[in-house]
């Protein structure tokens, strides 16, 4: 990337044309939040829908039997074939074939780099050691500003099955052209876990490269109530004084959008939070 192309906002490509975009997270989670939740707990509400929701090119199922993994599509929501994993052996879609004849279509160059894989790009990947360690690739890219890369992460507050974790990582996509990895331990020995496309996999979230650097730098931490600062020990005070009032209620959210408001019309800082009493 140049200084004359670099992006101004975050961009994402596809491989495969007709997948689902990805999508703002919902603050809401589409409904699934509860409705009290939603409504007084901004922390939650917030978390929920900071980044993107990312969804799989394709319905699919994963097995493992805690020696090997197989995968399958799915038809009807049940697998149709399914397909070892063993050996590093690859999983590949049948919509990959497009992907390569688009290439050969627009006459674009590089189509070799999917050789290793019959020439089309792959879609699951095993860990040869560690057969319940998966890779999906949804055929994904980015692109960021300079210096903001991608937390790649589950779901935010999404109900969980049990049966799967994804990993996190974080990718630096402002120079990293590469597919944005999903990988996904299976938990569960003998059961088959079934994703959709109209389901997401995991989320993305911007993190600056700051963010990163402050959270490998040491924090200072005070033992003790003695050891706090005065001013920590007197806000500590005014929201406990706040939250025990029983005239009050969702004391977070309305200060929250009051200082959200102040701050929007003075175009500077955030107030301070307003004294007890």
């Amino acid at each position: 990337m140049t200084a004359t192309d670099a992006p101004s906002e975050i961009e994402f490509f596809s491989l495969y044309p007709g997948v689902r975009e990805p999508e703002l997270g919902s603050p809401d989670l589409k409904g699934s939040l509860s409705a009290r939740a939603a409504r007084v707990c901004s922390p939650i509400t917030v978390a929920s829908g900071f980044g993107w929701h990312i969804y799989p090119p394709a319905d699919f199922a994963l097995r493992w039997d805690g020696m090997s993994s197989e995968w399958s599509l799915l038809d009807g929501n049940e697998p149709i074939a399914w397909q070892s994993l063993t050996g590093a052996r690859d999983g590949l879609l049948p919509a990959a074939t497009d992907v390569r004849a688009s290439l050969e279509a627009a006459g674009l160059k590089g189509g070799e780099v999917f050789d290793k894989y019959g020439g089309v790009p792959p879609f699951i990947q095993a860990d040869p050691r560690n057969p319940h360690m998966l890779e999906v690739i949804t055929g994904l890219l980015a692109r960021t500003p300079p210096d903001w890369w991608l937390l790649v992460r589950d779901v935010p507050n999404w109900p969980s099955s049990g049966e799967y974790e994804i990993l996190e990582g974080i990718i630096e996509t402002d120079w990293y052209r590469s597919y944005i990895p999903t990988m996904v331990r299976l938990t569960q020995q003998n059961r088959i876990v079934r994703f959709y496309r109209h389901i997401p996999i995991m989320a993305v979230q911007p993190v600056s490269r700051e963010t990163v650097r402050m959270a490998r730098r040491s924090a200072k931490t005070y033992r003790g109530v003695t050891e706090f600062p005065d001013g920590v020990w007197d806000e500590f005070v005014t929201w406990r004084t706040r939250k025990q009032d029983p005239n009050t209620a969702a004391t977070y959210i309305k200060e929250q959008r009051d200082r959200n408001k102040q701050a929007a019309a003075l175009g500077t800082g955030v107030p301070r939070p307003r004294p007890a009493g």
